[in-house]
């Protein structure tokens, strides 16, 4: 999303022909802080779980005796399992997909010009396409956990094509879409489990290699830490593409249609926000956590299991959370905090990728080689050091720049440069 910092202010024409400066209507500001606010809350929630396969073999998602027998260990996962996993990315999800409206209604024809299906559309895909570049790179170059590349499939395919319907159709449909994928990932994970505990495969298989194998690549030399990452990459794309596009169609039409609605952007009153946030994290917590201690105790079996199933029991738990945010934005005590978090919102491109730079750095054997050796709670340090890296370089960049360096990038790839025709912020 793109907008300017600091105080908006619009050209308009006076009677006589000369422009001059008015604010801009504050609610459209407000809405803009908001999503951003969401966006940056988001991003730092998905650290989380993403520390994990940074800092350990990707089998220790599933598995946390892998990282060792202590209690921190076990909490850690526990907490990542229940609060954290599935919950930022489907928020990080709703966030791209209530971007396809912004950007729709900036592209929209001017002039009193009739709307066209494909006003727009040129610029949406090229900016999809830019991104798709970015996530290649990030992928087979940097670290195999990438979401940039899905996020720009799903826009290239679907998204731009359905924004015009309605909020209720694009909610519900975009649930349907969700439960669809969801219901195939766990089918094929209930299939790995059956395979793994009948001896029918190995768990490595399952994986895509074994956690011994991960961890002397990643120790390794530049090219050993690439030549591994190429095929776990590779296979991971061609295999669960197919099923995760229709849950991030799902995630992402979602979005569409609660920022329509004025759900995600903050526009319904104090009340319902307050209201419909308490309401869903108690009823998706006791759901989670329910479904969590029933599963008993997480072996590696039940693991897989419920990386397959914990994310869609979780849906009210991420909509809640991010209705609190909204709540909390909407009150003048929360004005800091939410600029803060505005402001990761803003460059969350850029702090996403800041993630990857400075943990493969600190992990990998092309670095400081501390791959598979940090146990919590001294990972929790680390999230809580990046957080804070994420605040505060944000702040001090913004505070000089209208976007983040990659935001610019982007930005100049979707509009080439300085010839692109730009749509009004």
């Amino acid at each position: 999303m793109d907008h300017t910092h600091g105080t908006d202010t619009r050209l308009t024409d006076t009677p006589a022909g000369q422009p001059t400066r008015q604010p801009a209507i504050q609610p459209a500001k407000q809405r803009l802080i908001t999503l951003d606010a969401l966006r940056g809350f988001a991003l730092l929630g998905i650290l989380v779980p993403n520390m994990f396969a940074f800092a350990w073999p990707m089998a220790a998602m599933t598995d946390p005796t892998l990282i060792g027998p202590g209690a921190w260990n076990r909490f850690a996962h526990d907490l990542t399992s229940t609060v954290f996993f599935g919950k930022f990315m489907f928020n990080f999800a709703m966030m791209f997909g209530a971007g396809v409206v912004l950007f729709d209604r900036k592209t929209a024809p001017r002039d009193g010009r009739p709307a066209r299906l494909t006003d727009g559309a040129w610029l949406w895909h090229r900016r999809c396409l830019v991104l798709l570049i970015l996530g290649l790179i990030h992928a087979y170059f940097f670290w195999y956990g990438d979401i940039l590349t899905w996020y720009a499939i799903a826009g290239l395919t679907l998204l731009w094509w359905v924004r015009k319907l309605p909020a209720q159709v694009l909610l519900w449909g975009g649930l349907g879409l969700y439960f669809l994928g969801a219901m195939l990932l766990a089918a094929i994970t209930v299939f790995g489990v059956w395979a793994i505990s009948s001896g029918e495969m190995e768990a490595s298989e399952m994986m895509a290699a074994s956690p011994t194998d991960e961890i002397a690549a990643y120790l390794g030399t530049w090219w050993d830490a690439f030549h591994f990452r190429f095929f776990q990459t590779l296979m991971w794309q061609l295999v669960f593409g197919f099923i995760y596009i229709p849950a991030l169609w799902g995630m992402m039409a979602m979005g569409m249609g609660l920022s329509k609605m004025g759900i995600l952007t903050g526009e319904r009153s104090l009340r319902f926000h307050a209201t419909l946030g308490i309401v869903l994290v108690t009823v998706g917590g006791l759901m989670t956590f329910g479904a969590y201690i029933a599963a008993g105790e997480i072996t590696e079996y039940r693991g897989f299991l419920w990386q397959g199933f914990a994310q869609l029991i979780g849906i009210p738990l991420a909509i809640g959370y991010s209705q609190i945010i909204v709540t909390l934005a909407r009150l003048p005590l929360f004005a800091g905090p939410t600029r803060a978090l505005a402001n990761v919102g803003r460059m969350a491109l850029t702090n996403y990728l800041m993630h990857t730079l400075i943990c493969t750095t600190l992990m990998y054997g092309y670095g400081f080689g501390l791959f598979a050796s940090i146990e919590f709670p001294a990972l929790f340090g680390l999230i809580i050091a990046l957080w804070i890296a994420n605040f505060a370089f944000s702040a001090l960049w913004l505070r000089f720049f209208t976007y983040g360096p990659m935001e610019w990038l982007w930005r100049q790839g979707t509009y080439l440069g300085l010839g692109g025709e730009k749509p009004r912020d």
